[in-house]
């Protein structure tokens, strides 16, 4: 598949959900977010929303050959999902400015495709008795004493001008859950301040209707996926219609934009938990793979 078949199939599907008036990455995560079974990696960026286009009852996807090597079977009639890595690798080239040889690292994107599971004759419910990750705490105290929550009673919000979260205090919400997934949305927001992520303005002039559709994308896709690693469900959007609607819209105008606040949406992940701690946490918590 050519990248831009690719990314086609990928604007295109999520169109599809917010025509159906379904926010496509979010799910319930009891089961915690889409992962490679063997690796125990969740997907992340891209591969995070393909996979999430799905509907299946379990997280872990494999390839063919690493279903092969572990003895099972892809079943008959399955179709495998496409799925997007990169490798880097080094090149010599001749500079004509500096008049020396210099290296540069080049990316090679490549497709490939992996099935459910469930989809397997490897597939066991025990897979799936919940994959809880991270703790929503853990999450919070990496970010002291950088981050600045201020309990108001009304409303959550983040205010970029003096750079700080309000959202109620935990009591004031149904459950603990609730109040987490409310303030992992607004610590998205948090990442694009100008002295991090650098997505936001510090000025009061009022963003672009397109700009605002971005950055609540980026809030809604990043906050989803660190539900998913804590095993909370995602915050209920507020007038979520209104929202489906705008991002419908911009898919339809600039498919570009879509496709970069899935990005950015990633980089405010990783600026949060660094992919490397909730790579290694889920494998001390998983290692009786067999």
């Amino acid at each position: 598949m050519k990248r831009k078949e690719l990314f086609e199939y990928i604007i295109n599907s999520i169109k599809a959900n917010f025509e159906k008036g379904t926010i496509p990455w979010r799910k319930p995560w009891k089961v915690g977010v889409p992962m490679n079974f063997i690796t125990r990696r969740p997907y992340n960026g891209i591969n995070y929303i393909l996979l999430s286009l799905t509907s299946f009852p379990s997280p872990y996807f494999l390839t063919y050959l690493q279903c092969q090597n572990l003895n099972g079977k892809v079943l008959k009639n399955s179709k495998g999902f496409p799925i997007v890595y990169w490798k880097h690798h080094e090149v010599d080239y001749f500079d004509d400015e500096t008049n020396q040889e210099q290296t540069k690292v080049v990316s090679i994107y490549k497709v490939s495709y992996v099935f459910n599971i469930s989809q397997t004759t490897l597939y066991k419910e025990q897979y799936d008795t919940g994959n809880k990750i991270l703790d929503c705490e853990y999450v919070i105290n990496r970010l002291e004493p950088e981050l600045v929550i201020k309990n108001n009673f009304q409303r959550c919000f983040y205010d970029p001008v003096d750079d700080y979260i309000s959202i109620p205090p935990v009591s004031y919400f149904s459950t603990p859950e609730e109040y987490y997934a409310s303030l992992f949305h607004e610590l998205i927001h948090w990442t694009g301040h100008p002295s991090r992520l650098n997505r936001l303005s510090c000025e009061t002039r009022i963003p672009s209707p397109q700009e605002r559709a971005i950055e609540e994308m980026v809030a809604e896709i990043g906050s989803s996926f660190l539900c998913g690693l804590c095993g909370i469900a995602p915050k209920t959007l507020d007038n979520q219609s209104a929202y489906i609607s705008n991002w419908l819209k911009l898919a339809e105008d600039d498919p570009n934009a879509l496709i970069n606040s899935i990005s950015l949406a990633r980089q405010a992940v990783d600026y949060l938990v660094p992919e490397s701690v909730y790579n290694y946490m889920d494998y001390i918590k998983s290692s009786d793979i067999s």
